[in-house]
């Protein structure tokens, strides 16, 4: 039998990105002599389906399936994804604005095979704008390339460019937290559940795939609010998987190490007149300080402008696992709501 493979992509009114994403992966190749059936699953977060029309344009080698998620917020699209491939034996998450280099998906695929992981994760290069700022040549905060070795087993992954193999999805459910609806970190938060569960994460360097950067994240205040937010869905995360003193007490150290790593970058930055330093110093302070506010629950909305929402039907910041927060319709019924809280089910 062909080994079944979903590439699972969210998206929310950006058709133009949409297309060249689909355009990218319907002129993927697969690997010589493999028996592989792959699909494309797309989950438009637009309750109005603004998506549909480059959806059915999509023409390629491979099927391309859609459904709405009208539940605004990136972990209730995630999460029906997840449903929608619950019968694949593999999901890739990719983003709507990113594109795969020719052999992304070949070089994946091989990886998967060769180490023979629950979980293979690859770099994101950003193509900046001509005008970007001096200052984004010289941080990595758009290019993770370079960063790990192919083989290197890490403790966490993100939904940008990661392959999922069944048994992960299947026993680490639901995946993604409605405590994260508009701050980001829930693919965070589900690696790191997945890692805690004794899955095996592999980095895989050759397995590049590239993104546009938009020139509003080309300015130091996106930087620095970025920083912030990863910071904080880092602490909230941690809480939440294992609430307790134990775990405050763990944030809290790991934030006044940031803390404490960006004054030293700082200062070598400053000695030895390296910008890359004095950039690493800026992220890492205000990923402190983002570290220090999520240990109370505190996070920066990034998303919440785009769904056009006033707030009322956010979760709350207690972390009330969900509570207030309306479900997605799952595509099994049958199954908890993404509102539960998924930590319950740690393995």
């Amino acid at each position: 039998m062909s080994t079944s493979v979903a590439i699972a992509v969210i998206t929310f009114r950006r058709p133009e990105l949409l297309k060249d994403l689909l355009d990218s992966l319907q002129a993927q190749e697969l690997p010589d002599g493999s028996d592989y059936a792959v699909r494309i699953v797309v989950v438009d977060n637009d309750a109005a389906g603004s998506a549909a029309e480059v959806i059915a344009a999509s023409t390629g080698p491979y099927q391309v399936e859609s459904a709405i998620e009208p539940e605004p917020g990136i972990p209730f699209a995630r999460e029906k994804s997840v449903r929608l491939c619950w019968d694949d034996d593999a999901l890739i998450f990719v983003d709507d604005d990113e594109v795969a280099p020719a052999g992304w998906l070949a070089t994946l695929l091989g990886a998967w095979e060769s180490t023979g992981a629950d979980v293979v994760t690859g770099p994101i290069q950003g193509i900046l704008p001509p005008d970007a700022p001096a200052w984004n040549r010289y941080s990595d905060v758009h290019d993770s390339t370079g960063k790990h070795k192919t083989g290197d087993v890490l403790n966490k992954a993100y939904t940008n460019n990661t392959l999922v193999a069944r048994k992960v999805y299947h026993q680490v459910t639901p995946a993604f937290h409605p405590a994260f609806r508009f701050t980001g970190s829930s693919d965070l938060h589900f690696f790191l559940r997945v890692h805690q569960a004794g899955f095996r994460i592999v980095w895989c360097e050759e397995a590049r795939i590239t993104e546009d950067v938009p020139a509003s994240r080309t300015t130091l205040r996106w930087l620095v609010r970025r920083a912030f937010r990863s910071g904080s869905g880092d602490s909230i995360s941690r809480v939440l998987i294992r609430p307790g003193v134990a775990s405050t007490v763990k944030a809290l150290a790991y934030a006044l190490a940031r803390i404490g790593s960006a004054f030293a970058y700082g200062l070598a930055g400053l000695v030895l007149v390296r910008k890359t330093y004095l950039l690493k110093a800026v992220r890492r302070f205000f990923s402190g300080i983002g570290s220090l506010a999520g240990i109370v629950g505190i996070n920066h909305d990034e998303y919440r402008e785009r769904h056009h929402t006033d707030g009322g039907d956010a979760v709350p910041r207690d972390l009330a696992a969900g509570e207030g927060a309306g479900s997605a319709e799952l595509a099994d019924p049958g199954r908890p709501p993404v509102a539960d809280h998924p930590d319950a089910r740690l393995p």
